[in-house]
């Protein structure tokens, strides 16, 4: 314990001279590295091979079609090369199909995104984390800033705006630095939207049967979980954080209006509209180029109509109503004023965090080798009494002697019943050898 609070300290020190210096976007002591790599060193997972575990997990799932949640834990964390990922996700994936799923740890899921973001792979995790029905992968708040973090510096702006669009789905605008990287990915893939690509849709080859049914289900969209496109994504993205962002309500009526362009809700933008005008700074003017290369290039021919609409109320956002500033470096420094304030914290956190998951893990194996033992105990204690019962039939057998031999002759008498259908049976369906079918003689 006195080590980890002396890791701690060492790394908020570390993100106190960072932050005298001047950053873009997460430190390196924000990865909290030497204390997640901490985990590799304890009793549990630095006895494990993950080659010759991966084996054995293979095997219980196919002999007895389930491992536990602490085994695959184990396996998560120990995982140190790319290619064990495979094998990661294969386990994972056969896991989530079982009713073990529920006892999965949330220390797998953050092993799970860490092993990925350390390898070249890390693309593929983003699609994974959307799978939530087959893998049930769910990232904590630090995870979805390393996500994000990783792939603004890498420019790869598709991904984390994919990753950001998760933070939506689950309505989640708790922690201010996912909140700010969030905003800031979305905006950044705007600039240029290419990278993301659409799921393939699924090719069912079963053939079709038909069945008549009383009445057909309506096709039914909820507009929020069902959403694939990017633009709809990206846009009801910047809609929900827009809402959130109460200390500058100029950015966020800005980022509602080019997110509700977006995802197509003109109608419910409109009503927005006519309540900003009236205000003072009520948009950035930056946003009416924008919207309009974004009108430009998402129009559909059955919406033309509401779009006209909604460029002649767009007209009504000028003069008292616009605000002149730079997009991108307002929202960018909203980015590094999170980090100001939050970094230390999630530091700090995230220390006491791996301290508590490897004594959850402890505890939880310790009760599962427990558990292990009592069921070898009751096995041995059924094999002795079986084993009494069979001493005490051998000693007292001349004083039931009598009992004995009535239920033998129950057992032979039952044999002989058995034995006497089987013949009866046989007769019924013997075949003679000799026999001759008449001869059928066609009448004149």
């Amino acid at each position: 314990m006195w080590k980890t609070v002396q890791i701690g300290k060492r790394i908020l020190g570390q993100a106190k001279s960072v932050s005298r210096a001047r950053r873009t976007f997460l430190s390196e002591a924000y990865q909290c590295r030497e204390a997640w790599d901490r985990r590799l060193q304890s009793p549990i997972i630095k006895k494990i091979d993950p080659s010759l575990f991966f084996n054995e997990l293979d095997q219980k799932l196919q002999t007895v079609g389930k491992c536990s949640g602490i085994d695959v834990d184990i396996f998560a964390n120990a995982i140190i090369t790319d290619e064990q990922l495979e094998e990661l996700m294969n386990i994972v994936y056969r896991v989530r199909l079982t009713p073990e799923a529920s006892n999965v740890l949330p220390s797998t899921s953050h092993a799970f995104i860490r092993a990925f973001l350390n390898s070249p792979k890390a693309g593929e995790v983003v699609e994974i984390l959307h799978d939530r029905l087959n893998y049930g992968i769910f990232p904590d708040h630090f995870t979805f800033n390393l996500l994000m973090d990783t792939f603004i510096k890498q420019k790869e702006f598709a991904l984390a705006a994919n990753v950001a669009s998760l933070l939506m789905l689950q309505e989640d605008d708790e922690h201010p630095i996912c909140n700010a990287l969030a905003v800031y990915s979305c905006h950044m893939f705007l600039k240029n939207p290419i990278g993301w690509e659409l799921p393939e849709p699924e090719v069912d080859d079963t053939e079709e049967i038909k069945i008549r049914v009383p009445y057909l289900r309506n096709p039914y969209f909820d507009d929020h979980f069902d959403l694939v496109e990017p633009r709809h994504l990206v846009g009801k993205t910047l809609d929900f954080f827009g809402k959130k962002i109460k200390d500058d309500t100029t950015l966020g009526r800005t980022l509602r209006l080019r997110g509700l362009i977006l995802f197509g809700k003109y109608d419910r933008l409109s009503e927005l509209i006519k309540e900003w005008s009236s205000q003072q700074d009520g948009v950035y003017e930056e946003i009416l180029e924008l919207i309009q290369k974004d009108l430009d290039k998402f129009t559909v021919p059955e919406e033309a109509e509401k779009i006209e609409k909604l460029k002649d109320d767009l007209k009504n956002l000028n003069g008292a109503s616009l605000k002149k500033g730079n997009l991108t470096e307002i929202i960018e420094k909203r980015v590094k004023d999170a980090i100001e304030l939050q970094a230390e914290r999630d530091i700090s956190k995230q220390c006491e965090i791996y301290d508590e998951w490897e004594k959850t893990r402890q505890s939880i194996l310790e009760a599962h080798l427990d558990e292990l033992q009592k069921q070898a105990r009751l096995k041995n204690v059924e094999k002795i009494k079986k084993d009494l019962e069979e001493r005490e039939r051998i000693l007292t057998f001349f004083e039931q002697e009598e009992e004995i031999e009535l239920e033998i002759e129950k057992l032979e008498s039952k044999e002989e019943k058995i034995d006497m259908t089987s013949k009866q049976a046989r007769r019924v369906f013997r075949v003679d050898e000799n026999y001759v079918p008449p001869q059928i003689v066609k009448r004149s």
